[in-house]
């Protein structure tokens, strides 16, 4: 075995191993590190991005049972102060959707019901053939009737505006019977929407959140080919909007007036003031 060899440092008579007097360069390049990583996190958390805080807020909400509410890191509080209810915030309609999502594979609707996120909100598509109506029609059918119970039920807690569409294909109404109530596509897929607006508030959605279009078959959802992209595009959009009733509405309160409002109003104090006498 070879025999340990030791070093004499400065002459003082402390000694060490050899392979050792360099150890203090690892805890050294460790502390570096550290710090290197610490000055990183603090620079890239001296910018905020809105977007990235809202995502962090709701998957902290979604893995502590928060859906709808507010989180903690997002309000400030702790964790035994009652959250703030936000009917507006990604969160809720995170949760809509995957109730509604549960609600398809429930009733095995997977192929006559689509629900989707895009730039608007929460997106309830809804095929109407043979669901819906009877093609060429307006008038609900008993299975629709059911359909739109449950979505109803889903959606009349929440105050967020709820925009029904109607959409069709690019197939022209050719037949008498048909043209006579709807000259076009434009007035067969309104008329479907105002049925399906007027249904929900009988199911007790609240008639102020809603409102009603239709658009014909000018937005299809994929080009008009074939039967099949055609069946995909006659349908019933149910949106759920990002925007919440309540805070639009506190907006509008506080719009100012117009420019020629003001104009007006200085021109009568101006002849007001004209016309005293002294």
């Amino acid at each position: 075995m070879g025999k340990r060899r030791d070093v004499k440092v400065g002459g003082e008579g402390v000694e060490m191993e050899s392979g050792g007097m360099m150890r203090w360069l690892l805890t050294y390049a460790d502390m570096l590190t550290l710090l290197f990583a610490l000055f990183v996190i603090l620079y890239s958390m001296s910018v905020v991005d809105e977007t990235k805080v809202r995502a962090l807020e709701m998957a902290l909400g979604q893995a502590f049972g928060l859906s709808g509410q507010v989180s903690v890191l997002g309000s400030g509080a702790t964790t035994d102060t009652i959250p703030v209810t936000m009917p507006e915030s990604q969160v809720q309609l995170t949760s809509t959707k995957e109730k509604i999502q549960k609600w398809i594979l429930q009733k095995k609707l997977e192929r006559d019901v689509k629900v989707r996120f895009n730039e608007r909100g929460v997106v309830i598509s809804l095929m109407t053939d043979k669901v819906l109506f009877e093609s060429g029609a307006a008038v609900l059918l008993p299975q629709t009737r059911e359909i739109l119970s449950d979505i109803s039920e889903l959606l009349k807690q929440q105050t967020n505006p709820i925009i029904i569409e109607g959409h069709t294909d690019d197939s022209p109404i050719k037949q008498r019977s048909i043209k006579s109530k709807y000259s076009d596509n434009w007035d067969l897929s309104t008329a479907r929407a105002v049925n399906v607006l007027k249904y929900m508030i009988r199911k007790g959605v609240s008639p102020d959140r809603l409102s009603a279009a239709g658009y014909g078959e000018f937005r299809p959802l994929v080009p008009n080919i074939d039967d099949i992209t055609r069946a995909k595009n006659r349908r019933i959009d149910i949106v759920l909007l990002k925007s919440d009733l309540v805070n639009d509405r506190a907006m509008e309160s506080r719009e100012l007036p117009m420019p020629s409002d003001v104009k007006t109003k200085k021109q009568i104090e101006k002849e007001n003031l004209d016309s005293l006498t002294y």
